[in-house]
Parts: C-alpha cells; structure tokens; sequence
C-alpha cells in the first residue's frame, strides 16, 4: 500500500476531485529556521509526535476508516481538528519519502515468455509410433506421446496433434504385438511327456533337433520341403496310430557346415547301417517303407545343430507298435543268417541312397563296397555247418551270390557308365530272392512283405 505527502510549504491546495472543498495548507509548527541545526528539511513538514496526532482509534498512522490518508469521511484535503497531517511509514528499500514506482522491486519481473515451435516429445512419439515393428519402440512412443500431449497442452507449443497420432499408433502396434503372443500361446502345443526311460506316455510337439530313439510319429504333409520351415514334430505313443518311427541318432562331426551333398551322403550311409541294428530283419518292415532322416541346413548349423535323425516312414498312419526289435530275440541260427546277410543288404541300400548327380567314380566306389560285402556274406554263410533242412538252400545262395561279388567287382573298375550299368542289371538279376525266401522259411522268420530294404539296386 503506497503512501502519499502533503503539498509542500507555500504551494497552494491540491485540486481534489469535483464538489469537494479546497482548504489552504497550514503548517502546524514552523519550528527553526531553515538551515539551522535541527531544522527540518526544508518544505517538508515534521513528523508527528508521539502523542499520536493523526492516528485515529485502531487505524495505521494517518489513516482514518476506510479513507485515503490525512482524511475524515467526507471531507476534502484537509485534517482532522487539532491533527498535524499524518504520514504513513516508508516502505523498506524506498527512496526518504517517496513510495516505489516505475520497475517493480527485485525479486520480480515479467513472466517468462511461452515456449514456440513443435514440441519435441511430439515429434518423437510420432516417429517411435511409425517404426513400431521394433516392438520396444511403441512403448516408448505411448509413454513419450502421453508426456509430449501434457506438455503442448500446458505450454501452448504446436504438436497436438503430432502428440495424438503417437498415442494412436504406439497403442495400435502395441495392441498388434499382444495378439499376436496371445495367438502364438494358443496355437503352440503342450510338450511331450516321458516315462523315466524315456518313452512318450502322453502326445505332444518335440523340437525336430529334440527327437529320441523310438519317437513315433506322423510326418506332416509338405514337412521338410524346399519351401517350409518344420521346427517341430507331434510325438505320440507308439501304441497311437503312426506313420514314422526315429531308429537312429548321429551328430556331423565337422566343424563348418559340409553342404547339402556330404550331410546327405553322410545320413545315407550312417542311417542304413543304423537301421540293421535296430531291425535285424529289415526285410520285415512295412510295405512301401523308407529310410529318411532330417540334417540341419546352414541356417540351423550355424545355431549350433549337429544332430542328423534317422527314421523309417510307412506309406500310411496305419502303424499301431515300435518296429525295434533286439538281436537276442532271434534264435541262434536266425541271428547267424542275419549277421551274415545284413553286410550285404547294408551296402546295397547305401548304393540306393547316392544321389543321382553321382559321378562314376563314386559309383564305382559304391560298387566296390557292395561286392566286398557279397564274398563276406559268403564266407559268413560257409564258416560252419546249417541244420540238414536248411543246408541245401543255404549252399544254393552261395554259389549264386558269388556270381553277384563277381559283376559288383567288375562293375567297379569299368570306365564307361554305360557298361557299369549293364553290370549292376546283370548283378541284381542273378540274384534269387528264392533261395532267401528257402532260408528264411526253414529258419523259422516271419514271411517277407516286401519292406523298404532290399536286397537289390
């Protein structure tokens, strides 16, 4: 609250306002002459005494109820009766006299001037929301954009709707991601279940890298084509109607990734020697059976997958039990005519597996193999006695697979393909299934159905 002075000595009355009375200025004591000491400054009148002139009852220095200072209600410029003209106190800092004006006191100034241009965080929601694929991006952008839209609204800046179009598309790609795990959690199947042996006890989907010896299953339609990703296969009992059965496990041993070609040599010849121990009699197998096994490509090598699985496939889902069968369930004589047979059949279906880009001197290695095998089948079938019933077809089978070791080995020093052809048909058409079927027949084993292996290229 200001205060306000009294013209000085000598000047005439202050004009007040229209209708009211103009009273001369009397100075009250004139005191000593101006100049001397203790004189007033001049033209100032002197401050009240402590008498209280000029105060009226409950009112600050000069003042009466609720008018200006040095006023009765009512009245114009003049005091009171028998009142000197009262002065307010000095507000603190203030010039002797004379209230502030002109530049508020410090410690206060104009307000700040408002922020101008686009709002930052505007701009960056906008842009997070537009690259959401990243998936961390959105939820940064919804966050940015809900603080950048306060912001705009608070300062004034441009950027609402920047801010707005953040918001909407954080929370649409945010929204998109949520379906999509939910979807994922939907659709992915419960694993397997194992008993302590490691047996499926109850279906469920196992990593193609994850399979075990003796998982039963059925092959999807299209798995492991050119154009499909398989990562993983629905295992079920064995005792559960299925097409395919694992009978075999290897890891590749080489420390960069071989290519195509050598992995699938590598399962070819691996898988089928595998096979014979898993099934001693192989030709039993289902009809139509076949020997295949799943290889990492370059893309799970380099994840670190080695593994290369072996599996037998029937033509149809009609399998309701394990094809494994040990060795020590054959009597004496049937596990010696499938020691001496299996070699043979084993080469053979090696020679299957090449594939058809084959040079020929890798078929005429092959060749070579199988017509080894063939004398070492012979000699195994020679090295002792067979029962009476049995001999006379055993002794036939020889002389005929000598004629077969004879063509293998003279295919495998031909140099033409041509002529190495003519001898593989010449080989396989000496061959007697007659005789075999004899053997088999006298041996006790179960009838031929004309499964996947075969005794023939």
């Amino acid at each position: 609250m200001e205060s306000e002075m009294g013209p000085e000595a000598g000047e005439g009355s202050r004009s007040e306002e229209p209708g009211a009375e103009s009273a001369p200025f009397a100075v009250v004591d004139s005191g000593p002459e101006p100049g001397a000491p203790g004189a007033p400054l001049s033209g100032l009148p002197p401050y009240p005494t402590q008498t209280g002139a000029g105060y009226g009852p409950g009112y600050g220095p000069g003042y009466g109820p609720a008018y200006g200072p040095g006023y009765g209600p009512g009245q114009g410029a003049g005091y009171g009766p028998g009142q000197a003209p009262g002065y307010g106190q000095m507000p603190p800092g203030a010039p002797y006299g004379y209230p502030p004006h002109g530049y508020p006191p410090y410690g206060y100034g104009y307000p700040p001037p408002r922020p101008t241009g686009t709002n930052g965080l505007a701009v960056a929601s906008l842009v997070l929301g537009i690259c959401g694929f990243f998936f961390i991006t959105p939820i940064i952008g919804l966050v940015l954009g809900l603080v950048g839209l306060s912001t705009v609204r608070r300062t004034g800046q441009k950027g609402k709707g920047m801010a707005i179009s953040g918001i909407v598309l954080s929370s649409l790609w945010i929204a998109l991601f949520a379906t999509f795990i939910t979807v994922a959690v939907i659709i992915t199947p419960d694993p397997a279940q194992r008993d302590a042996d490691g047996n499926v006890v109850k279906a469920g989907a196992v990593p193609v890298f994850q399979l075990h010896l003796n998982d039963c299953f059925t092959l999807p339609a299209g798995a492991f084509s050119t154009d499909t990703s398989t990562r993983t296969l629905k295992v079920v009992p064995c005792s559960t109607p299925h097409d395919s059965e694992v009978f075999g496990l290897f890891d590749a041993t080489e420390s960069s990734f071989p290519g195509k070609d050598a992995l699938w040599n590598d399962g070819t010849s691996q898988c089928v020697e595998k096979l014979a121990a898993y099934v001693p009699d192989a030709v039993t197998l289902p009809t139509g059976s076949q020997v295949q096994f799943i290889y990492p490509d370059e893309q799970a090598w380099s994840r670190g997958e080695r593994r290369l699985t072996c599996f037998l496939q029937s033509k149809a889902a009609t399998m309701t039990q394990s094809l494994h069968r040990d060795l020590s369930s054959y009597t004496a004589d049937q596990a010696r005519f499938l020691n001496a047979l299996n070699p043979y059949l084993t080469a053979v279906n090696r020679m299957k597996g090449l594939p058809d880009s084959a040079d020929l001197p890798t078929l005429e290695q092959s060749a070579g193999a199988v017509s080894n095998a063939a004398q070492g089948e012979v000699s195994a079938l020679r090295a002792k006695p067979w029962p009476a019933d049995v001999q006379p077809a055993v002794d036939a089978m020889v002389l005929k697979q000598l004629q077969v070791a004879s063509l293998w080995a003279r295919a495998a020093g031909e140099s033409d393909q041509g002529a190495f052809q003519d001898d593989v048909r010449q080989a396989n058409a000496v061959f007697d299934k007659e005789d075999m079927g004899e053997i088999r027949s006298a041996l006790g084993f179960a009838a031929v159905s004309g499964g996947g292996t075969q005794a023939t290229v």
